[in-house]
């Protein structure tokens, strides 16, 4: 067990009986990571902050039952993931989603290129939201968190075969819903 672990397995557990500082010290270890995920998610410094501070008050709320063996940050990464796919949905119920990048299309030297790539952006988001729940943790493990087939296994519980297998429908989902969208232009 190197230090590190230990010391983070010290720190939940004082977290987990209510130390306020050492739950603290675990934020900013965890901070940046959980954000640009968030980021490379939402796509908007607004909602990945909103969806950061949702992730840690999450994971405030259940330290307790967090499972010491297992390290942190694929933990949290995972109530990110869950949480960014609750912002994307409620976007899309109401209409907004593509709002959420308006301000790339402010400050873009070529706003056509950065409304098209926006408007993307949205689509996929939108597209894998759509996806069954375990698909779309599994496309969010792979694609947001770059883990491999066998990080997702062990994190799900599942065969890399079974992994693989739900990468392979997931992306053939995703295809079909966005086929129209992804085909490439004539030039």
């Amino acid at each position: 067990m190197t230090t590190q672990s230990r010391d983070e397995r010290y720190l939940i557990a004082e977290a987990a009986g209510g130390n306020r500082l050492a739950f603290d010290i675990l934020v900013r270890t965890h901070y940046r990571g959980v954000y640009g995920l968030a980021l490379r998610v939402l796509g908007n410094q607004d909602d990945a902050a909103d969806a950061t501070q949702t992730t840690f008050l999450k994971a405030l709320r259940s330290i307790g039952e967090f499972d010491t063996s297992r390290p942190m940050k694929p933990w949290l990464y995972r109530i990110c993931a869950n949480v960014c796919t609750d912002i994307v949905r409620s976007k899309h119920r109401s209409h907004d989603a593509l709002d959420q990048h308006a301000h790339l299309l402010e400050s873009a030297d070529d706003t056509e290129d950065h409304a098209e790539q926006s408007e993307l952006q949205g689509k996929v988001l939108r597209a894998i939201s759509r996806l069954p729940e375990r698909y779309r943790k599994i496309i969010m493990m792979r694609h947001y968190e770059q883990l491999d087939v066998e990080e997702i296994a062990q994190k799900v519980g599942a065969p890399e075969g079974t992994i693989k297998s739900w990468l392979f429908r997931a992306r053939a989902q995703l295809r079909r819903e966005l086929a129209g969208v992804l085909e490439p232009t004539a030039a």
